[in-house]
């Protein structure tokens, strides 16, 4: 079948390609009065597919707040499963743990998207972590 030539037929419309432009030696043909969508509009219909499926509370204080009630009330339970290991809670629920605390992160934030999430490491001691700020020069 000739490309150049092809047709669709639906509901007695006769649409005719007609060639917009070239990928390399391949011609691209589109459809006039045919509304294809675009890639980006089916990626942004399954992002907000699943934005809508996740509850998010309303801000992230309110995330780490939930989190840390959730580590308190359950800290028996949590140390007897999850000693000397990072978990990661979002609603109340334990949704990942590992001793490797980038490995977790990775993990969950490729299963529930970027976003505020509480990852404590569990023990019976508090640990303290220092951390870098960066700094700025002023020019």
């Amino acid at each position: 079948m000739n490309e150049t030539t092809s047709s669709i037929v639906s509901e007695n419309i006769i649409l005719n390609p007609q060639q917009t432009g070239t990928v390399g030696s391949f011609p691209i043909y589109v459809f006039p009065g045919l509304v294809m969508p675009t890639i980006e509009d089916i990626f942004r219909k399954k992002t907000e597919e699943l934005e809508a499926e996740r509850e998010i509370p309303a801000d992230d204080k309110t995330v780490i707040e939930l989190g840390k009630k959730y580590f308190q009330a359950n800290k028996k339970n949590l140390l007897e499963k999850y000693q000397n290991k990072y978990i990661a809670i979002l609603n109340n629920k334990v949704v990942g743990f590992d001793k490797d605390f980038s490995k977790l992160a990775d993990r969950v934030y490729k299963k529930f998207g970027y976003q505020t999430i509480y990852m404590p490491f569990v023990s019976e001691q508090k640990r303290i972590v220092k951390i870098p700020s960066p700094r700025i020069r002023n020019s």
